[in-house]
């Protein structure tokens, strides 16, 4: 038989341990459920561990130690908002000044901060990100990117898909082919993938302008996307399309030079330059500056 002190004591420690239960299930405590068999199963030593473990946590949220980046649901939300409101603040570092900035927690929140409304804009600098020496940088930089892959991916099935049900829908196919160049321009694909992703862009194009005709933007994306798979014929027979329409545009003497150069072709690159020389043609800043190492305008 139990003595009667022994048996107050387990009865209070049930009662109490019970009660410590119900403030866990309710959430009222900091601690998860695998304390409770702790606290039922090693009498009074267990209730005091739980409520030393309680206020250590509790302490610690006061003094507002940040936790790891790990802690943060990435699963559950790339754009991170739980701290969206933090998306107003007026005085924010360019991400490129936060990746060398030595305090660690600056670095962290800065990116955070950055990267809230749409990491796709700073997409260059979080490939950047995912070889920084910081653990947390490298490793918050590298579920951003593997998120936005992901999203690239599925939208491209889908659209995929919609395009195999409706091949000469010209709507689903204009989606298709926006989504397949902001796929191709992002630089999240690389060698085998990339080369696939553009021999299937090169092909929707082509689509595009059997179904519709051809118009000034397409030709342009055709003529960029066969210079990277090398198809230099594409790129020449795209680009005279532009030249008897658009003469004294630009673009198509950039077009030009950029297709002498990516075919090795000394003589069409001198006919090119000469050409220009003679030519008025309005340049832009940017276009001036695309130019300037082959002819002064």
């Amino acid at each position: 038989m139990f003595s009667p002190i022994l048996t107050t004591v387990i009865i209070a420690h049930s009662l109490v341990s019970a009660i410590y239960t119900l403030f866990i299930i309710l959430k009222h405590s900091s601690l998860p459920s695998a304390f409770i068999p702790i606290i039922f199963c090693i009498p009074v030593f267990g209730f005091l561990a739980a409520i030393a473990a309680d206020l250590t946590i509790l302490l610690k949220d006061r003094v507002g130690e940040p936790g790891e980046i790990e802690t943060v649901k990435l699963e559950e939300d790339i754009y991170w908002n739980s701290i969206r409101e933090q998306a107003d603040s007026e005085n924010i570092v360019p991400l490129e000044e936060a990746l060398i900035i030595n305090d660690r927690q600056t670095r962290k929140k800065l990116m955070l901060e950055m990267l809230l409304d749409d990491p796709m804009k700073n997409i260059d600098i979080l490939l950047l990100a995912r070889e920084n020496n910081d653990v947390d940088t490298a490793h918050y930089a590298n579920t951003t990117i593997a998120k936005i892959q992901r999203d690239f991916q599925l939208q491209v099935q889908q659209i995929a898909s919609a395009y195999e049900s409706e091949p000469d829908n010209v709507e689903i196919l204009d989606k298709y082919i926006e989504i397949s160049g902001k796929f191709i321009d992002s630089g999240l694909l690389e060698s085998y993938l990339l080369r696939r992703q553009q021999l299937v862009y090169s092909t929707l194009l082509e689509k595009r302008i059997s179904l519709a005709g051809w118009n000034k933007d397409t030709l342009q994306e055709k003529i960029h996307n066969a210079l990277a798979i090398n198809d230099i014929n594409s790129a020449i027979e795209a680009n005279l399309i532009l030249h008897e329409n658009y003469p004294d545009d630009e673009k198509t003497w950039i077009n030009e030079l950029q297709i002498s150069v990516a075919g090795h072709d000394r003589v069409r690159l001198f006919q090119t330059v000469e050409a220009i020389k003679n030519k008025q043609i309005d340049w832009s800043i940017s276009g001036k500056e695309l130019v300037s190492m082959w002819v002064e305008v």
